[in-house]
């Protein structure tokens, strides 16, 4: 549940298997896992206490070039505000790893934002920010408050640029992992939005991973 204080491998349990995403090069990321903010990682590249990923869902696949997707990138996100609940945290750009998951940190202080999807800036297509929602050091991190936010609660966005992007919280939703629509959360076409990501639902400690997804859209205001 979210607020809940997990011993140290069910931590690594929100790592694996908290987000998916389409891929960069046509080669779909499975999950979230804590990363540097690189376009991959080192097979090695693993928090000290990190424990075996479970069984992950496979992500729809789809083709788009790395080259394409930095020519039409917007200017990166760098902060994130949602005043009503509190949240106020860094932005880092993420990509994907040696196991094609996207990155999060170990820094319960930075957001992570998948670097070859749309930004904020974007015409089109699904800004995907993502973050823990709980760790056994600093226990509730800022992400898990967003299970309290309300339709129509604001949201900013600010980018490399300097410009504040407002958002209002359209659907805030907990969803089984297996059941979530990955491949429209990651969707790089259609109107312009914004989708937050954490870990929540029941925590299976026997897993060590939580059950379910929270999925926020929101809309540009």
């Amino acid at each position: 549940m979210f607020g809940s204080l997990v011993a140290a491998s069910a931590v690594i349990g929100l790592l694996a298997g908290c987000v998916a995403a389409p891929s960069s090069g046509g080669a779909a990321p499975s999950a979230v896992a804590t990363s540097p903010p690189t376009g991959s990682a080192p097979p090695d590249a693993r928090p000290a206490a990190a424990a075996p990923a479970s069984a992950l869902p496979e992500v729809p696949r789809r083709s788009a070039s790395l080259e394409e997707n930095r020519a039409a990138q917007a200017p990166a996100p760098v902060r994130i505000e949602v005043p009503d609940l509190g949240i106020d945290m860094s932005i880092r750009p993420v990509g994907l790893d040696a196991e094609g998951r996207m990155g999060l940190f170990d820094d319960p202080a930075l957001a992570a934002w998948y670097r070859w999807g749309p930004a904020p800036a974007s015409e089109t297509g699904s800004t995907v920010i993502a973050a823990h929602v709980d760790s056994l050091e600093y226990r509730v991190l800022p992400f898990a408050r967003l299970k309290d936010a309300a339709a129509g609660t604001q949201v900013f966005v600010t980018d490399a640029a300097g410009t504040r992007h407002a958002y209002a919280i359209e659907s805030t939703q907990v969803i089984e992992k297996a059941d979530v629509d990955w491949d429209a959360a990651f969707d790089r076409s259609g109107s312009p939005r914004l989708t937050l990501v954490t870990c929540g639902g029941e925590f299976d400690y026997e897993a060590r991973r939580y059950l379910s997804n929270l999925v926020v859209t929101a809309v540009p205001i």
